[in-house]
């Protein structure tokens, strides 16, 4: 027992947040089916000689920022080169944060939902129309019920017509509550309303505190970010919102093999997107992307409490069922908006977008003779920048997260909106190239979906579908 303690406290160690998705949801619901897909039913990563492989533990933990949620840790995986060459154990965290949305009225939820249904048809993009049609549907279904709902008792003249209306007030009464318990939550996270920001505010404090506590010590080398539907948009937001805030971590010194490894990656970012559809050029991002982030999460944890940590841990931020794919429907006013938004830095791509640089940035590029220099040098342009008053000091621009994050999104395409997953989608044409878009249906060699799948991302009743799901999640950190 001695020698398998011993051997066990030589793996390394990883976090890995879940954020679920939209809805009621109970507190480690989400999470305690999560770690049963990716951990305790997958028999190529736990073999590790102890008597109960998958074994796995709950235990109470203060990062999580609730009593209601727990730590799940796991015994180690088997050994992973180079990362994890003695396996690794992984402690999962639910990002729980239902609580923190209630309270939505259904004024605010039908006025979300004419901003959807009233604008043009050219600005609904083709893959949402039908979902469109459909919530134009529904929503007159919701009116006829209502109007029939507020008649007054005097028109009841037949049974018949009572056991409608009766009927029409039980109907709306329902919609009214699943409206604003389950829609009135994407409401109160995705509309910047007076009346939501404080819930948007308190939903990301509670997520950049997990963050900052996972980062706090030595105890980690990587950490996984996984959303599911809502929960991905809110993974997309944490993530951009935590690289800002961590300018050491995203600062590399000239001479450094960190530098080095940065310019690969500006080199291997400027000729995807001269051929974004490359396999060749994507693979050489990706090395060059795994490259730096290894050397930035290999730094040495800060010694003094006040001293600020120069490590990077996050690796992936894997998406199930992402509403992002519709993003120039949903988070911004059309296609356009949503390109400007990105080149004003307001929302990250990958690779990340890389700036014009002025004169005095280009002699500075130049001099290092590692940079990528356009021909002509004037049209050169960088995802980082020299550090003003610091010599020799080079920073990634505050919305370059996935210059070391790999962004792995997993769909369903759909048919007739009710088979498949009508909400996901692929993102790397709205996010960039260098997002691994995973499509189920090719998966399964063509089969469309018979079912609504949005929630059964990680269920054990398709084995291409959990097959994608775990190396998505990639818990050995192995080269995708």
């Amino acid at each position: 027992m001695t020698d398998q303690i011993a051997a066990s406290t030589k793996a390394g160690m990883q976090a890995v947040v879940v954020i679920h998705g939209m809805g009621e949801q109970i507190p480690m619901d989400t999470i305690k089916g999560f770690v049963h897909a990716v951990w305790q039913t997958d028999d190529s990563i736990t073999p590790n000689r102890f008597p109960h492989p998958t074994e796995v533990w709950s235990r109470p933990d203060g990062r999580t920022g609730s009593l209601e949620l727990r730590r799940i840790t796991t015994r180690e995986s088997v050994p992973s080169a180079p990362e994890f060459p003695a396996g690794v154990r992984t402690d999962f965290y639910e990002l729980y944060w239902a609580d923190l949305t209630a309270g939505a009225t259904w004024a605010s939820l039908t006025s979300w939902v004419r901003g959807l249904l009233f604008r043009p048809l050219g600005r609904v993009p083709p893959g949402v129309r039908p979902a469109w049609l459909v919530l134009w549907l529904g929503s007159l279904v919701v009116v006829a019920l209502a109007v029939l709902a507020a008649l007054p008792a005097t028109l009841w003249k037949t049974p018949s017509f009572g056991l409608l209306v009766t009927a029409a007030v039980a109907i709306t009464a329902l919609v009214h509550r699943m409206g604003t318990s389950t829609f009135g939550r994407v409401v109160r996270y995705t509309r910047a309303d007076p009346d939501n920001i404080a819930a948007r505010a308190a939903v990301r404090d509670r997520g950049l505190k997990l963050l900052r506590a996972l980062h706090d010590g030595p105890r980690y080398k990587r950490i996984i970010i996984v959303g599911h539907s809502l929960g991905t948009m809110m993974a997309y937001d944490l993530l951009s919102y935590f690289w800002a805030e961590c300018d050491p971590a995203r600062t590399v010194m000239e001479g450094t093999p960190e530098f080095a490894a940065l310019c690969t990656l500006e080199h291997a970012a400027a000729q995807l997107e001269e051929a974004p559809s490359n396999r060749e050029k994507l693979n050489l991002y990706s090395i060059a992307q795994q490259q730096l982030r290894r050397l930035l999460a290999g730094r040495p944890a800060p010694l003094a409490p006040n001293q600020r940590d120069p490590r990077w841990l996050i690796s992936d931020l894997v998406t199930f069922g992402s509403p992002l794919t519709h993003a120039e429907f949903l988070i911004a006013a059309d296609r356009a908006d949503l390109e400007v938004r990105k080149a004003a830095r307001e929302l990250p791509q990958s690779p990340p977008f890389r700036e014009f640089i002025d004169p005095n940035v280009l002699k500075r590029a130049e001099a290092t003779q590692s940079m990528p220099i356009a021909n002509p040098a004037n049209q050169t342009r960088l995802m980082s920048y020299p550090v003003a008053g610091v010599i020799d000091a080079w920073m990634m621009h505050h919305a370059a997260p996935f210059a070391v994050v790999r962004w792995t999104n997993v769909y369903d395409p759909a048919a007739l909106v009710f088979f498949g997953d009508v909400i996901s989608g692929p993102v790397g044409g709205s996010f960039g190239p260098a997002i691994i878009d995973v499509n189920l249906k090719r998966l399964r060699g063509g089969r469309q979906s018979r079912t609504f799948t949005h929630t059964k991302y990680w269920a054990l009743d398709e084995a291409s579908r959990i097959a994608a799901c775990r190396r998505a999640v990639n818990l050995l950190d192995r080269p995708i």
